[in-house]
């Protein structure tokens, strides 16, 4: 998985195409190119020819709007990131090409079984690695709104190129690895252990692990007896630890709080480096009985950085946390609404932030409003186009129910900016509430780590620390009078239907 060579160029301030900032080739790379191709084989032709070209494919240069149809013809297949080049010495492909930042990151992968007959873009390896060398060379240089050939951000990503894409093979692209490597003077290592190319340098200090349970659901309510509202609950459980070793690993359970509806994880995705993830969870007539959804237990050897050990959904979730009705009627210019939020007697009544949107289309900016809550207060975005409901952080104890009227008054709307986005669907009394919200040391599914089944190997002393939030999404509710953006599941017919 190699690459003939990269470029750096910037769109900014050029009307004729683009700029070149950085280049680097790869002779060893070019030469297996042209061994592979053969008669087929396509040089790179020099910089300003493959700027100039490359600026053209793109649309970059020339007219705006004009046809070209090498280019833009209906006949070319579209296979964005990936171009074709079209030089003196013939078509040059695959071209990969991303855009960071306002800046062009371009490279051309090796195709180890030659490009005659255009092999399908999922057999070449060479598109993925270089699609993530691109990345990681984004971030080497990092969002700099001004780049120049001199900037001494080139000289840290030609460094960058000496670790991350050796003699143009691509290897470990992570900044953070490549950087631990050009700065370290290496590590001392009995001759029977090998030190993993993804872990560079040892850690040496305080051992800390560092797990976060991150649910989040999204929903939309509808206040509709024909209209069912739909919900999805999804988490993530992320790691960082740091532990001495070359290679240790953590054993832990992610299993359900006691006290919490038995409520299994489904659709457990692993992070690579997990070794063994056991997915047992309760039959649906288990659960029906009252019975415990079963521990996940995870064992794997951890990266150097963050990872997302594993993803998962809750599809046995029977109730929303926060039901909401939403009412609004539009007469002439004025709109009066009631919002109505009950939060469900299982969900912990403590949030970070609790906060209401209300967005108005295509009516023209708020001239007043008149608003009255239970609870918080409420204010107008500054476009005055968006109420702002912030409910604080606890709902009323006894009834766990708060509520919002409001009348407002709108201008007309033919003196709204041009600028301002306008969603087409919300007109009359189309329109829905967005609800923001955070709740910290909890979960929906009740899942969380279970602190003693937390092991590493080699045996050793360490600090654990473990968190859990639960956020929305999405989670929006629809105006009870007006209509709503929803689809209908396609009608079942039997199999032996005539």
């Amino acid at each position: 998985m190699s690459v003939r060579g990269v470029w750096v160029i910037s769109q900014a301030g050029v009307s004729d195409g683009g700029r070149l900032l950085f280049s680097r080739r790869f002779p060893t790379v070019e030469k297996r190119s042209r061994m592979v191709d053969g008669s087929d084989y396509v040089p790179v032709p020099n910089n300003q020819e493959f700027v100039s070209n490359l600026c053209t494919e793109l649309g970059l240069k020339g007219k705006a709007g004009k046809f070209l149809s090498k280019r833009d013809s209906c006949l070319k297949i579209d296979q964005k990131p990936i171009f074709e080049v079209i030089t003196s010495h013939g078509n040059l492909w695959p071209v990969l090409v991303v855009e960071q930042f306002g800046v062009l990151f371009c490279c051309i992968p090796l195709v180890e079984q030659g490009c005659s007959g255009r092999p399908p873009a999922i057999q070449i390896p060479g598109l993925s690695a270089g699609f993530t060398l691109l990345l990681g060379m984004a971030d080497c240089l990092g969002p700099v709104s001004k780049l120049d050939e001199k900037s001494p951000k080139f000289e840290e990503l030609s460094l960058f190129l000496s670790q991350a894409a050796s003699f143009g093979r691509v290897r470990d692209v992570r900044v953070s690895s490549v950087t631990a490597k050009l700065l370290s003077r290496g590590t001392t290592l009995s001759k029977q252990t090998v030190q993993p190319a993804w872990k560079p340098v040892l850690h040496k200090g305080k051992n800390q692990v560092y797990f976060n349970i991150r649910e989040q659901i999204r929903a939309v309510q509808y206040d509709n007896a024909s209209i069912a509202d739909q919900w999805n609950l999804y988490g993530t459980v992320t790691c960082r630890a740091e532990l001495e070793g070359v290679l240790p690993e953590i054993t832990l359970n992610v299993t359900h709080m006691s006290d919490a509806p038995a409520l299994p994880l489904d659709y457990l995705l692993t992070h690579p480096c997990v070794q063994s993830a056991e997915a047992q969870g309760l039959d649906p007539d288990d659960l029906n009985r009252g019975g415990r959804a079963m521990p996940r237990r995870l064992r794997f050897t951890p990266p150097v950085d963050t990872c997302t050990v594993c993803r998962y959904a809750v599809s046995s979730l029977m109730e929303l946390p926060i039901k909401g009705l939403y009412q609004m009627r539009m007469e002439d210019r004025v709109s009066n609404l009631e919002v109505k939020l009950q939060l469900n007697e299982r969900v912990k009544n403590a949030f970070d932030y609790c906060e209401l949107q209300l967005p108005f289309f295509n009516r023209g900016v708020i001239q007043t409003y008149d608003c009255s809550a239970s609870q918080g207060t409420v204010l107008l975005s500054p476009d005055k186009r968006i109420v702002v409901w912030n409910i604080g952080s606890r709902f009323p104890p006894k009834t766990l129910e708060v509520t919002l009227t409001c009348t407002l008054r709108f201008s007309d709307p033919g003196q709204r900016s041009a600028a301002m986005f306008e969603d087409p669907f919300c007109v009359g009394q189309n329109a829905y509430a967005q609800l923001y919200f955070k709740i910290p040391d909890f979960s929906h599914s009740g899942c969380y780590v279970d602190p003693k089944s937390v092991q590493v190997s080699p045996s050793t002393k360490f600090k654990l620390t473990t968190e859990r939030e639960y956020l929305s999404a999405e989670y929006k509710i629809w105006n009870s009078h007006g209509d709503s953006l929803m689809v209908f599941p396609p009608p079942t017919f039997p199999l032996d239907a005539s």
